[in-house]
């Protein structure tokens, strides 16, 4: 059952504004609803079909409060599923400014994420931020309605650069999925700097392109559906980066070195079952589900360098992510990944990262989080840097305002949850937060990190509103957009940072 946007048979939403919002609304087409169902007509009843269904159905940006549930007809005595949805409106014309990390960013143009009640999602937009202007056309299929397969094709004019798009996938969608596939090209020509403290040291032209293709299948006789799956990928990829001067740059600072690289990995993955439902943990009275099973992944490969022979090497990346229930007011989320490129001359561009968040339910409509994160890097790329900075955690300084090879960063946040949703249109609350952390060492393979700007302890704190709404459609799959209006006070501010620092901006999570 596909329901409206407001409840007309709720006095509170039963008004001539809300019944127009109905009738001028396209509903969503049950054929869409039915292609994201995991299980068909006349199928025995598989709970975790069930469960992986509603799960896939409140993602969808075009749609809110989505149930799958199995029922007993009182009059046949069949087991049948009654699945709900309440649509959105996801019409909507683009006018929007937002100033995070002392940058200022808008957009205007018109995004539909449920272009006709068909799931497609169409934008047209022209854009303005720190590093490029331009026009961007996009297209979302979320469900081709082909072997559950989704389709992106996107196309930007920016002032520096054109960037186009292609991705065609089937995910795995849940444990008893039997196989996965993805071809992919990308192509985007840009500019970009290189900062130091805060400050910009060099200008270049960057040209990226990227075509990859994979193709995955679950081990059935190493898999049991419903508690865990173990899956084999085998991918080929071909990935260029091509650097020019920039007719403005700063300095006569070397050029990053150019990169065409060959590579065929196979990957493994064994991923554990722990699926939980909650509410009030990165939304705001919202369905969340989170997967405290272990979930595990390692890919490793062969690259070939069409440039340097001193870039042929070996892929060797690796990630597990696993959850604890301590009871039912606490929860620990733990991920940490490793993202590396071994050659003759050792780690080269390479990341290990680690978090640690603790969720703790200390008020009644309320929670308490505290997390942890670092990253170490080995031999990055010029163009490659770990960057601290308003965008990256520390809200209270500016875009860039610490880079370097390894960073930590603590973050301490009281959240308050508002339980009625105002208007009928949005759910509130409001946030208290403490940042500290750190970005050091060698920025752009060079020491000038160590000496240029503050590379010491920085901190703030700050409170925020958060803004959550109920009735209009998600800019993209996934979290449910949360409007962030914070004002933040720098605690180690140098010159030219001002006392305190507001921020505008839309998040995935509270």
């Amino acid at each position: 059952m596909v329901k409206p946007i407001f409840d007309e048979e709720n006095p509170k939403e039963n008004n001539w504004l809300f019944r127009l919002a109905n009738r001028l609304h396209i509903p969503t087409s049950r054929k869409v609803i039915r292609d994201d169902l995991l299980f068909k007509v006349d199928e025995s009843i598989d709970q975790n079909l069930l469960d992986s269904s509603e799960r896939s159905l409140n993602t969808r940006r075009y749609l809110n409060q989505a149930s799958v549930e199995h029922v007993q007809n009182p009059c046949t005595g069949q087991s049948e599923v009654n699945v709900e949805v309440r649509d959105v409106w996801t019409l909507k014309p683009k006018l929007s400014f937002s100033h995070s990390g002392g940058n200022s960013n808008s957009n205007y143009g018109f995004e539909d994420s449920n272009f006709l009640g068909t799931g497609k999602a169409v934008s047209i937009m022209q854009f303005s931020n720190e590093q490029r202007s331009g026009s961007i056309i996009d297209y979302h299929d979320p469900n081709t309605g082909a072997y559950n397969s989704q389709l992106r094709l996107r196309y930007s004019d920016n002032d520096d650069g054109i960037e186009k798009r292609i991705t065609l996938n089937r995910p795995f969608l849940d444990l008893s999925t039997k196989w996965t596939g993805e071809v992919n090209h990308d192509d985007t020509t840009m500019s970009e700097s290189s900062y130091v403290g805060g400050e910009k040291i060099a200008n270049f032209g960057h040209r990226k392109i990227v075509n990859s293709a994979n193709y995955g299948r679950r081990i059935d006789s190493f898999s049991v559906d419903g508690k865990y799956a173990n899956r084999v990928i085998l991918g080929v990829s071909k990935e260029e980066d091509l650097f020019t001067p920039s007719v403005d740059s700063l300095t006569s600072r070397v050029l990053p070195e150019g990169r065409s690289n060959k590579s065929l990995w196979f990957e493994y993955q064994n991923i554990h079952d722990g699926y939980i439902k909650t509410s009030n943990v990165r939304q705001i009275n919202r369905a969340e589900y989170f997967n405290l099973g272990n979930q595990f992944r390692a890919r490793f490969g062969f690259v070939t360098s069409n440039l340097n022979s001193n870039d042929d090497g070996y892929i060797i990346q690796a990630e597990n992510n696993v959850g604890t229930i301590l009871n039912e007011n606490h929860m620990i989320l733990h991920n940490i990944v490793f993202n590396g490129h071994y050659t003759d001359n050792g780690l080269v561009d390479s990341v290990l990262e680690s978090d640690v968040s603790w969720y703790w339910k200390n008020i009644s409509y309320g929670q308490f989080l505290t997390q942890l994160s670092a990253s170490k890097g080995y031999s990055l790329y010029q163009d490659h840097n770990i960057v601290l900075d308003g965008d990256t955690g520390m809200r209270g300084y500016p875009s860039h305002y610490q880079t370097g090879d390894r960073k930590v960063l603590f973050t301490m946040e009281q959240h308050f949850f508002g339980e009625r949703e105002w208007f009928s249109l949005f759910h509130a609350g409001t946030a208290v937060f403490f940042d500290a952390g750190r970005a050091w060492g060698d920025a752009n393979g060079s020491a000038l990190a160590e000496t240029s700007g503050n590379t010491g302890w920085i901190k703030d704190i700050g409170i925020g509103l958060r803004l959550s709404p109920t009735r209009t459609g998600n800019k993209e799959e996934g979290a449910h957009g949360v409007l962030h209006m914070d004002i933040v006070k720098p605690l180690d501010r140098s010159d030219g940072i001002s006392n305190y620092q507001w921020r505008l901006s839309t998040e995935k999570r509270f």
